[in-house]
């Protein structure tokens, strides 16, 4: 006798979860290329303030883009603990400098949440949705809308 077992789609995500300042930032593992803390940034030249510089990656050169000024944060000393999160974007590798990366959570894909209209309107458009753990709200990156060319001021 065979039975057939009805496929479901997954209702998880894997999430990394990080932190820029103040804010609890979640990414769809699926999004994410490495995770790297060679620090050693090469600054541009009249380039946009939020790009901190450049690193050369396995012969590959990465924009980094600084988490901290896209969010309107302060600046913070390089340290131990900051790490390059690198994720593709059409077909290029760009790395987002964040303070520091703290795990990986499986998450409800239900219990995501539109992001709360407490944050402001050029922080939150950042964010797709909210995540809520035991203990705190990860916002989850909208990897694109963070790419996009600002104009300069």
């Amino acid at each position: 006798m065979q039975t057939t077992h009805e496929f479901k789609p997954s209702s998880t995500t894997e999430l990394a979860v990080f932190r820029v300042g103040k804010f609890v930032c979640g990414l769809d593992i699926n999004a994410i290329h490495e995770i790297n803390k060679n620090l050693l940034l090469t600054r541009i030249h009249q380039a946009p303030d939020y790009v901190a510089g450049i690193i050369a990656l396995r012969g590959q050169i990465l924009t980094i883009i600084n988490l901290r000024k896209k969010f309107g944060l302060e600046l913070i000393e390089p340290n131990d603990e900051m790490r390059i999160v690198v994720v593709n974007s059409e077909g290029e590798k760009i790395g987002l400098l964040v303070d520091r990366v703290d795990d990986i959570i499986t998450a409800d894909t239900e219990a995501l949440q539109p992001p709360p209209q407490t944050l402001s309107a050029e922080t939150g458009s950042y964010f797709l949705a909210v995540y809520q753990t035991d203990d705190e709200l990860v916002a989850i990156l909208d990897v694109e809308k963070i790419l996009q060319m600002e104009p300069r001021h």
